[in-house]
């Protein structure tokens, strides 16, 4: 299918059109009609595209939308973004989201033991502090080298 081109230029295919389209619905804030050209010409759209969609649907909290985007246009997950996100349902005390962040965003030790902390201070959580204590948490330092022994004689 092809469609004309209103200043009698040569038509444009329409794949092109549509991704087009959906660029122009990016640009206007309408994420959900974006996305849907974008899925259905997915072969079509470049990972700038991709990435602006995730970014905007980032700013919108759609975080399984981010996920489902970044997966089709094949670009990495904004990861910082997920992390800061969930830094602030930590802060909320939203536990659970805080633990599906850090999860998909693979986030650093620091955070896991600020989780835990606020865990701790929770005692029916206690299951999920322990669980990610032993995911995250357990990868127990290098033991110190044993000093050596040295004999020593009995002085009278």
């Amino acid at each position: 299918m092809v469609h004309g081109n209103l200043r009698g230029c040569s038509p444009m295919p329409a794949r092109e059109s549509e991704v087009l389209v959906g660029r122009r619905y990016l640009e206007r804030g309408f994420l959900d009609a974006a996305m849907k050209l974008f899925i259905r010409n997915a072969e079509h759209v470049g990972p700038e595209d991709w990435t602006v969609l995730a970014d905007r649907l980032m700013e919108r909290h759609r975080i399984q939308d981010v996920v489902r985007v970044c997966e089709l246009g094949g670009v990495p997950l904004p990861r910082e973004r997920l992390l800061e996100v969930g830094d602030g349902y930590l802060r909320r005390k939203d536990l659970d989201a805080t633990v599906r962040l850090y999860e998909l965003a693979s986030a650093d030790r620091e955070r896991w033991a600020r989780l835990v902390d606020v865990l701790s201070g929770i005692p029916e959580r206690e299951r999920l502090a322990i669980r990610i204590a032993e995911s995250h948490l357990s990868a127990a330092p290098e033991p110190k080298p044993m000093p050596q022994h040295r004999h020593m004689k009995a002085v009278k």
